[in-house]
């Protein structure tokens, strides 16, 4: 969502941790390019928010970009942009975020770093969180979930406000109680609850809901994986933000219509940064490493 990238990403797997309650921290300073340090960059976009977000999507047609997610979307994912620098090749980058590389589609790109973190309300994808942002964003009182709730979004709301997180001495323990009520909203009996997860904040069965994205999930329904599998590609950190105009998330985006070659060309936080339209997505012929 690379060799030089892949150390990294390997510490990153094996140092996750989680970050259940939700709050909004300053961001972290990155360490300088000429210093690599896998652990502290894995503190830094993990235990604090990185407030320097990636995000790509494809479009068959020209789609006006006003914000971070379709219109109708609560929550948009984003990854953290210190674990894409130095620059990966766009053939290789959306793997790493459970997508696919689209070559005949329209590509947008979304560097974001929001003045006012707050208004964003990111939160590391964790179960956890997810539960306490469905909270925030579709607020229910005990009285209504108490009288079966008709609409979709308030059930879901209710489901997330019964997740309890106590603190056990076994991680296994701690994860099982958490993946199996997460669990819950994917079974035959709650369709419902996955198809409005999936229209409104994205998640659908490929999310981890550990933090980090599953490499490859894109084809999960064709292509199943097995728990070993899912723990080896559990691979970059991501993240759920508020689905707010371009200009609140302080986002900077490109589009690139399709050209011979796009998929080799570099995602370049930096030249997105320089090409992109400021609160709005500016079109560019392709796809550079910026200068420097």
């Amino acid at each position: 969502m690379r060799p030089i990238f892949l150390l990294p990403l390997a510490v990153l797997s094996a140092l996750a941790t989680g970050c259940a309650n939700h709050r909004v921290i300053a961001a972290a300073t990155p360490p300088p390019p000429s210093t690599p340090a896998p652990v502290v960059i894995s503190k830094d976009v993990r235990e604090s928010l990185p407030n320097d977000y990636l995000r790509i999507s494809f479009f068959g047609t020209p789609t006006p970009i006003t914000s971070l997610a379709h219109p109708g979307a609560l929550r948009a994912f984003t990854t953290a942009t210190p674990l894409y620098e130095p620059p990966l090749l766009l053939k290789n980058f959306p793997y790493y975020s459970g997508m696919e590389d689209k070559a005949n589609s329209i590509l947008v790109v979304m560097r974001c770093r929001p003045p006012q973190p707050e208004k964003v309300d990111a939160v590391l994808a964790t179960w956890p969180n997810i539960f306490g942002a469905l909270q925030r964003d579709v607020p229910t009182t005990p009285a209504t979930c108490a009288a079966n709730p008709p609409d979709i979004a308030t059930q879901v709301s209710c489901y997330a406000a019964g997740f309890t997180d106590p603190a056990v001495t076994a991680v296994p323990l701690a994860l099982a109680h958490t993946f199996s009520y997460a669990g819950v909203l994917f079974d035959a009996d709650h369709t419902a609850y996955a198809k409005w997860l999936d229209s409104s904040y994205g998640i659908y069965p490929a999310f981890a809901g550990s933090g980090y994205s599953v490499k490859n999930s894109y084809n999960l329904s064709a292509e199943p994986m097995t728990s070993q599998q899912i723990l080896v590609k559990s691979i970059s950190s991501e993240y759920v933000l508020k689905n707010v105009s371009l200009g609140d998330a302080g986002c900077r985006c490109i589009s690139v219509a399709p050209y011979p070659g796009r998929s080799n060309d570099p995602i370049d936080p930096d030249f997105i940064q320089q090409a992109g339209g400021d609160g709005s997505c500016k079109s560019v012929d392709r796809l550079q490493t910026a200068p420097h």
